[in-house]
């Protein structure tokens, strides 16, 4: 069975597309335990009045604090860190297990905005998103706005992810996209949970598995799934008006618990901790801003994408994911 563990504080709008997306396109056996950690805005009864196993918390806990106590009370052989602010695709989890099981993996991840197969696909995506609305927009809206958000984004969701999953359905690489992690409940166990005091658990665990796989043998990495997507709001919780964290523990920042050596060591993309060169340096003050001032001038004409139709919008990305797919080595990377 799979225990999907999510942590949400309000955001009523983000929580029922949320539960809309599991119910219609979750297989297999599955649970919903949710963390509430103090919502004011009905969201913990409208878990419970769904079936979901609810958490109440009388306080707003940190992410990590949130997964572990989620993850204690679980009960399934798989356990998913999933963010509130997520649409899943059809069989997103069957792939997910799929490929675990098929390569005994430790984690998994599917495709997502923050990390698709090849880096230009990531960055056109991330361009569109940005464009539509991205998380600064996204917090606070109901559930139809959202919905509009997704159509606008995608043209047709179950034909977009139809696509990508036979653009990709072969092709798994090294990272890890921190918005949905799929992990064995008895790799969690243990690694004794997510260590607390770090607020980029993603980061944090898709280190300690890489460095466990080095130094002991006994795990593997964490790997994306190509044949599984997610689409994540991005940042939805970040820029909502929020509680501080209530936690009392330690907290440390990911360099403060992994030196930079470690991480261009461990991490799937060691050229980002490599010393700038010229071009690094030219790209941040001039490529970037260009791309933000072209990004700003799209949002300004992104409502457009409402009556696109959504034959041209899947059209779009079929092209985009066959030019991805001739850059990708045959078969599975790993």
């Amino acid at each position: 069975m799979l225990s999907i563990i999510v942590a949400v504080h309000n955001q009523l709008g983000h929580n029922q597309l949320f539960l809309e997306g599991i119910r219609r396109y979750t297989t297999g056996p599955y649970e919903v335990i949710v963390v509430d950690n103090h919502s004011t805005d009905g969201s913990a009864e409208f878990f419970e009045a769904n079936g979901c196993r609810v958490i109440r918390n009388d306080r707003n806990l940190c992410y990590p604090e949130s997964m572990n106590l989620g993850s204690d009370a679980a009960s399934g052989k798989f356990l998913c860190h999933i963010n509130n602010d997520l649409y899943v695709a059809p069989n997103w989890n069957g792939f997910l297990i799929e490929a675990m099981e098929r390569y005994r993996l430790d984690a998994a991840s599917p495709l997502g905005l923050e990390m698709m197969p090849t880096a230009s696909l990531t960055d056109w995506m991330q361009g569109r998103w940005a464009a539509i609305g991205q998380g600064r927009l996204s917090s606070g809206k109901g559930i139809d706005q959202l919905r509009t958000m997704i159509q606008a984004m995608y043209g047709d969701w179950e034909r977009y992810c139809g696509e990508a999953h036979r653009a990709f359905a072969g092709t798994m690489f090294d990272g890890i996209v921190g918005s949905c992690v799929m992990i064995r409940h008895s790799t969690y166990n243990a690694l004794e949970g997510l260590d607390e005091r770090i607020q980029s658990a993603d980061w944090d665990l898709y280190y300690t598995l890489r460095k466990r796989e080095q130094v002991v043998g006994d795990m593997k990495r964490c790997m994306v799934v190509g044949a599984s997507f997610v689409h994540h709001f991005i940042r939805a919780t970040m820029k909502s008006k929020r509680e501080p964290f209530a936690c009392t523990h330690e907290r440390l920042t990911i360099d403060r618990k992994w030196s930079q050596a470690e991480q261009s060591e461990l991490w799937c993309k060691p050229a980002e901790f490599a010393s700038s060169s010229a071009g690094q340096r030219f790209a941040r003050r001039v490529v970037k801003p260009v791309k933000k001032l072209v990004q700003e001038l799209d949002r300004a004409t992104a409502w457009r994408r409402l009556w696109i139709s959504p034959d041209r919008v899947v059209e779009q990305y079929r092209r985009q994911f066959e030019q991805a797919a001739t850059l990708l080595p045959s078969g599975v990377a790993s």
